[in-house]
């Protein structure tokens, strides 16, 4: 029954997986399919010239000594484009790190400089769309903009202009283009996030746990970078008016994605030789912490230094990575990364939108599958089969127990109670109430797969040996030393060692038999000892005390992670050492 349930269980857990996945893909088509559909809809209905892409009249360059050296100034002549009698159209420009200032009939109608009351990262106003109203009384009136690029990787972009409401730039214009990248995004940054989920709540070992974790978190990371990169999220955002934080928060995700990529490389591998990777790790984090700080007290310029930073994030995983041998799955990660990476870099260059660069998005998205949902699946079917194997273990462990439950004590103890009965009534009722305890307390044990008190395992003990004490009458003694009594261990480990010593203790030089049972707390749990004076224990093969000790030590390694040792005791007899795991 048991087997049964544990199969049912890790079934389930295997069809959520599958469920899980199937539903993801599900929810990122039906959301491309809403988004295309609705564009569709949307842009069925504008009439002909309700936006434009406005080209500017004249463009004037002006050398400043600040910034990226330039400054640009564009006049627009609006006077011959027909006005709109069904709403206010607005003046959109999408903008990368350049400040921006627009004048209408010579005066200011928005400015996105440092002089103003704006939120900015260091000097740069990040990516945005400038969006200025356009009223009727607008059209005839001079209109200019002035635009400062703040670094020179930004200074030589040729803006697009439009004329035109919010909702058709959106569904018109802009996810048509980005709607691929956005969808991929949303499904790693939600697949992400699912798998943190599952490494937090399912029974994994720290291992693969950690595996999953940060693989869940390098990959929402990266989407979210990813996605904050798109002109769509500032114009979904500018709704709130803060999409000037997006910029900072794509950088900050990009560094928190190569942080988890060196810490999901150091657990590829358990052993020692990981601490190169787990030290490149903290390096990267420090480096992360230390810019931020710098950023914050307006001393770096992180798009700037976050070039340098990538080099870096570069030289410390190729570090981690000849730090020791490479395994197939170290190599497999850290190349397809940045060989993603570095064809999204120069896709990015030539198109100059982020949104054409989909190939790192792409291999995240088979890291999921592979690395996380298969992993995930191969993780739950190995523990169904262990699970399986500890019950049918646990199952041929009852019986060996059962067999070992002897016949002949049984019907000795019978025929010795039925002999002191005419003697000494009294002491043979003391016999069978020791002789019921003990059969009790056997049949419980049988029946329970968990760990028990230490006292309820002495009290079996006992039992046994005051019925084997009338049984061998003045031949066998018993000394308890059982100081530490607070620890629990596997039912029946005591029984059959102590029954061993009784039952190959007496030998010809034998005449008398003691058995000393000590107990002792220890740094690192308890310690049993079990130590008697007979001829000592025989280490050969065909030993006849091998069975039950194998029993008993399986049983402890298997319930607890004890362990059982055989050494010959101090009185040359045998001794027995039982260390449980606190």
């Amino acid at each position: 029954m048991k087997k049964t349930e544990a199969g049912k269980q890790q079934f389930s857990a295997e069809k959520l997986i599958d469920a899980a996945i199937l539903l993801i893909i599900v929810l990122s088509f039906a959301l491309l399919i809403f988004q295309f559909h609705t564009s569709g809809i949307k842009t069925a209905g504008p009439a002909v010239n309700s936006f434009f892409i406005l080209q500017p009249q004249s463009v004037t360059e002006e050398v400043i000594p600040e910034y990226a050296g330039i400054r640009r100034s564009y006049q627009f002549d609006m006077s011959k484009l027909p006005v709109s009698s069904a709403r206010t159209r607005h003046f959109f420009v999408y903008l990368r790190h350049t400040i921006a200032s627009v004048e209408i009939d010579g005066k200011t109608a928005a400015d996105t400089g440092e002089n103003r009351n704006v939120f900015h990262i260091g000097h740069t106003p990040g990516n945005y769309w400038l969006s200025v109203p356009i009223y009727d009384i607008y059209y005839e009136k001079p209109f200019s903009l002035t635009l400062t690029p703040v670094y020179h990787s930004v200074q030589n972009e040729q803006p697009v202009f439009y004329l035109i409401d919010r909702e058709p730039l959106l569904n018109m214009i802009v996810l048509p283009k980005e709607m691929p990248m956005i969808a991929m995004s949303f499904f790693v940054i939600t697949t992400g996030f699912f798998l943190m989920i599952i490494a937090a709540t399912i029974g994994l070992d720290p291992q693969e746990r950690e595996r999953l974790l940060y693989l869940g978190a390098f990959s929402t990371a990266g989407g979210i970078w990813k996605l904050c990169g798109l002109s769509a999220a500032t114009l979904v955002l500018d709704y709130t008016g803060q999409q000037k934080f997006i910029w900072n928060t794509g950088v900050c995700c990009y560094m928190l994605m190569l942080v988890f990529s060196l810490r999901h490389f150091a657990v590829l591998r358990s052993d020692d030789s990981s601490l190169t990777a787990k030290a490149c790790c903290l390096l990267s984090a420090a480096a992360s912490i230390l810019l931020l700080v710098l950023q914050a007290l307006n001393l770096a310029e992180l798009h700037e230094t976050v070039v340098w930073y990538g080099i870096g994030m570069a030289v410390l995983h190729l570090l981690a990575l000849l730090g020791h041998k490479p395994n197939r799955d170290e190599i497999l990660w850290l190349v397809p990364a940045f060989l993603s990476l570095a064809i999204d870099l120069g896709i990015y260059l030539k198109s100059g939108s982020i949104s054409t660069a989909p190939v790192f998005m792409l291999w995240i998205i088979l890291n999921l599958f592979i690395r996380g949902f298969g992993f995930l699946r191969m993780v739950i079917r190995r523990e169904r089969e262990l699970r399986i194997k500890d019950e049918e273990l646990r199952g041929a462990k009852i019986q060996t127990m059962i067999s070992q439950i002897r016949p002949h004590f049984i019907f000795n103890t019978l025929a010795s109670v039925n002999m002191i009965c005419e003697e000494n009534p009294k002491r043979a009722a003391e016999i069978i109430s020791d002789f019921s305890q003990y059969l009790q307390s056997n049949f419980s044990a049988l029946a329970t797969s968990e760990l028990i008190p230490f006292s309820e395992e002495m009290r079996h003990v006992k039992a046994y040996l005051n019925v084997e004490a009338a049984l061998y009458e003045d031949q066998l003694s018993v000394e308890y030393d059982t100081v530490f009594t607070a620890f629990r261990l596997p039912p029946l480990t005591l029984q059959p060692i102590v029954e061993n010593c009784i039952k190959h203790g007496f030998g010809r030089d034998t005449s008398s038999l003691h058995i000393i049972i000590r107990t002792r707390q220890t740094g690192s749990g308890a310690e049993i000892q079990i130590e008697d004076n007979g001829p000592g224990y025989d280490p050969s093969p065909d030993g006849a005390i091998h069975v039950g000790l194998v029993n008993v030590k399986e049983r402890l390694n298997l319930m607890c992670g004890g362990t059982l040792q055989l050494d010959t005791g101090s009185a040359g007899g045998t001794l027995v050492t039982i260390i449980i795991p606190a």
